[in-house]
């Protein structure tokens, strides 16, 4: 089936920050391995990548994916193993742009970068969903979300649209802090669901 809009989910595990600010890298965990994998699949995301540069970490990657991409694992859990087939783990976000340049030569990547701080010059979701559904030769779309205390300011040059806080109905004044798997999914849905 031919793509609907090339897109890319990435996921950092550094550089970002833990809550006193310093620079880290956090840990791959299991469930944002499969959750994000599966909302990927649901809104035609053509890639997931999750980015560390730790090897045990990528192994630990390699060794949840076989297990699902096998045997009884595939045999009862189809879906499951369709969805972590847009998986991979990279060591930097260099690697993610090095790749998608490769897949898509002549295409201009365009990085969407979603905070949950309110920081400098976001976008509304809605401004964006129209911008790129008007596009009449679309980019690669890279959304990348970020772990621990959110992504480091270093990176912040690489992005090209930043996008604001996923708010309750309380807005501003309401809790705001969702886990990477519940915002990446209401992320998709704003950006690429039926509305």
């Amino acid at each position: 089936m031919k793509s609907i809009h090339h897109t890319a989910l990435v996921l950092l595990h550094t550089p970002v920050t833990n809550r006193a600010g310093e620079l880290i890298t956090t840990s791959v965990t299991n469930l944002d391995i499969h959750d994000l994998a599966r909302s990927a699949r649901t809104y035609e995301v053509d890639h997931y990548y999750l980015v560390t540069p730790i090897v045990e970490q990528k192994e630990l990657l390699e060794r949840i994916l076989s297990h699902w991409n096998r045997g009884r694992s595939l045999e009862w859990h189809p879906d499951r193993a369709e969805a972590l087939s847009r998986v991979k783990c990279l060591p930097s976000f260099a690697s993610v742009k090095t790749e998608l340049v490769e897949k898509y030569p002549g295409k201009k990547l365009e990085v969407a970068m979603p905070d949950a701080r309110p920081i400098p010059d976001q976008k509304s979701y809605a401004e964006v969903r129209a911008r790129w559904s008007g596009e009449t030769e679309p980019g690669i779309k890279v959304i990348v979300l970020g772990t621990g205390w959110g992504i480091a300011e270093p990176f912040f040059s690489e992005v090209n649209t930043f996008l604001g806080p996923v708010y309750g109905p309380l807005g501003r004044e309401g809790y705001n802090h969702l886990s990477v798997r519940a915002a990446g999914a209401v992320i998709l849905d704003r950006l690429f669901g039926i509305p």
